[in-house]
């Protein structure tokens, strides 16, 4: 295994929990549901029950009709001391005085009228414990969407789409069968277990007694089964995770594979993940096919216990009914002997009894999943890579937008300082640029601005108060950024504008677009503000996506206003539109540009030069020119091919 696998597979089980924990932890999803619970636990027990009686009739009626054993010991007395109990005025002289036809029909409708019994258990039971599943399977599902969406920005970072993805739909989906079939058959097989080992001690103490020193060796296979199944089983599941991240990133960046002829490549390596996923999958596979032969001879060797012991009885027994007089029921079981309805009963129950096993080990299948699925869902939920609120953090309204950022010092890895100190005071109302050479630091002010990161050192003050202080999502309300590259979900143009803020009237949404120029090519569309957008918006241009991305902030009426390169995609034409509608649009409220095109912050009030994480410079336009430093330097340099436009001799 390679040194990224290993690294993988660290990731995905660092919680090392216990199967007990595991269960518990997913079971008190079900609490919740306890009236359903209790009535499939109860119907479980019916129908296991149920599974008791067809072996006991079988028997019976091959003791009471075939041979006429009305007084001897086995099932047929079972089944008539049981019934006599039911209706007193039956007894064991009355059934054998009825025609034989009779005592076989009424076998008969004894067998179906269980059966009929047990389906409508059985489907009930199913009914009641498929919508358990599903109740909590929206509920563990919410719970991981949620949570994965208060995480932190850099938690993202280290998983992939995809990987993701699994956890909510996959894993997710994996539980799915624990609660809504395993569960039950878990309850009704271990209800068959105990009715199967309490009826053959009943009947046959010896006999039983040897049957069930076949079940140490079934338990241990299964023991030994389940060792390595577990392991197979993770690694089938990260291979199926590493699979769905390598096809979410190929088919989001489809275009650039396509450009670069990189589909060769990308073929081969989705080859090779899907070929470790076939591998991983045989892997767990193969314990399969070891296992299920083995309890299928180990059952069969309980079967032939069964066949020696209580074949050597049945002889016993004929042996017995030889003699004059007859023994008693109580001699005869004494003395061994056993009748043939008794045999076929054993040899039912016997079946029987491994046949819960047998399905045990075959739910191990689900139960396995289940908790390779629970591990990975239960360790996404533990992260504790969040923006955490303060117990006392209070709602800060409608800000002024005053930004002051005090020594800030930020690193995303301890050994990479982002930040060495940052101090900026932004005035409410003003507009305010940052520029500089990539990786000084631009975009990470912003995100500390926005509460994506917390600072390491210092702190960032909005309205003279600490940003921890205030309510992450009513602090948020009063931020808007507009990034350089834009992302537009599926749906309808008004929706991705107003991002489901019904609140926000078509009306303020076509005042926002027309204040940043965007209504004309929105009146062009098909559907004007309900036209359907694809995902990511790719039937508009990038200058098109820009100028929605700019409505969207607008619409929101920010106290600060933030954007982020947000002119780089736009072509000389539409800068141009959102120029003249900047000075209007920032007006009352503090404006932050981060800008690589310098003619785009000419105006702002002030600049700020940024540099492997420090200020290097600050002050307005006209200042940075006649310090004649690095903002002088950036800035020739964008214009030495102006010509006559171009910056001045004394600039």
């Amino acid at each position: 295994m390679s040194e990224w696998e290993d690294h993988d597979l660290d990731d995905e089980y660092r919680a090392n929990l216990l199967d007990p924990a595991l269960l518990l932890r997913m079971f008190r999803y079900g609490v919740v549901y306890w009236p359903r619970m209790v009535v499939g636990v109860l119907l479980a027990g019916v129908s296991s029950f149920l599974w008791l009686l067809p072996p006991l009739l079988g028997g019976a009626m091959i003791d009471l009709v075939f041979q006429a054993a009305v007084d001897g010991p086995g099932p047929g007395r079972f089944i008539l001391n049981w019934i006599h109990g039911v209706v007193s005025t039956f007894t064991t002289e009355s059934f054998g005085q009825l025609p034989a036809s009779t005592q076989i029909w009424t076998f008969a409708g004894l067998a179906l009228g269980i059966r009929v019994l047990q389906f409508a258990v059985d489907w009930t039971n199913g009914y009641l414990l498929a919508g358990l599943g599903q109740r909590v399977i929206y509920d563990l599902r919410m719970q991981v969407f949620t949570h994965i969406h208060g995480l932190e920005t850099a938690w993202f970072h280290k998983n992939p789409v995809g990987r993701l993805v699994t956890r909510v739909a996959n894993d997710v989906g994996a539980l799915e069968d624990m609660f809504s079939t395993a569960f039950v058959m878990i309850i009704k097989d271990v209800g068959m277990l105990i009715g199967v080992t309490i009826m053959i001690l009943i009947l046959n103490a010896q006999i039983g007694l040897a049957a069930l020193g076949i079940v140490p060796f079934m338990v241990a296979a299964a023991l030994v089964f389940r060792k390595y199944s577990r392991a197979a089983y993770r690694r089938w599941r990260v291979a199926l995770s590493r699979l769905n991240a390598h096809i979410a990133e190929s088919l989001s960046g489809i275009r650039v594979v396509q450009l670069f002829t990189m589909e060769r490549r990308s073929r081969r390596r989705h080859d090779e993940l899907s070929r470790d996923y076939k591998t991983a999958w045989m892997e767990q596979r193969r314990a399969w096919a070891v296992f299920r032969p083995v309890s299928t001879i180990l059952s069969a060797g309980g079967t032939g216990v069964v066949i020696w012991f209580g074949g050597a009885a049945v002889l016993t027994g004929f042996a017995l009914n030889q003699q004059d007089p007859k023994p008693s029921p109580a001699e005869f079981a004494a003395l061994g002997g056993i009748t043939m309805g008794t045999l076929y009963t054993f040899l039912a129950y016997v079946e029987q009894f491994f046949q819960p096993i047998r399905d045990l080990t075959e739910k191990l299948d689900v139960i396995q999943s289940a908790m390779t699925a629970a591990e990975r869902i239960f360790t996404t939920l533990d992260e504790t890579a969040r923006i955490e609120e303060r117990p006392d953090a209070v709602d800060p309204g409608r800000l002024r937008g005053e930004v002051e950022i005090r020594d800030v010092r930020f690193s995303y890895h301890p050994e990479e300082p982002v930040l060495r100190g940052i101090d900026v005071h932004i005035r409410p109302g003003s507009t305010f640029a940052i520029v500089g050479p990539t990786g000084a630091g631009k975009s990470t002010i912003i995100n500390l601005l926005c509460r994506l990161y917390d600072v390491n050192e210092g702190a960032v003050l909005v309205d003279g108060r600490d940003i921890r202080d205030y309510s992450l999502r009513p602090y948020r309300k009063n931020v808007a950024v507009v990034h350089q590259d834009v992302f537009l979900f599926a749906g309808s143009l008004l929706e991705n504008i107003r991002l489901g803020d019904e609140s926000i009237s078509r009306e303020r949404v076509a005042k926002a677009c027309r204040a940043v120029r965007a209504d004309r090519f929105i009146e062009r569309l098909p559907d004007g503000y309900d036209n359907e957008l694809e995902e990511g918006g790719k039937t508009l241009s990038a200058g098109e996506r820009q100028l929605l991305s700019f409505a969207r902030a607008l619409v929101v009426d920010p106290a600060i206003l933030v954007l982020d390169e947000a002119t780089a995609s736009v072509d000389t034409h539409t800068e141009e539109l959102i120029q003249r509608a900047v000075t209007t649009l920032t007006t009352g409220r503090t404006s932050i540009v981060i800008a690589h095109r310098l003619s785009t912050i000419r105006q702002a009030d002030r600049i700020l030069v940024v540099a492997d994480g420090r200020i290097t410079e600050q002050g307005t336009h006209a200042e940075l020119i006649a310090l004649r430093g690095a903002y002088h330097r950036l800035y020739r340099m964008q214009f030495a091919e102006s010509g006559p436009d171009g910056p001045k001799p004394g600039d």
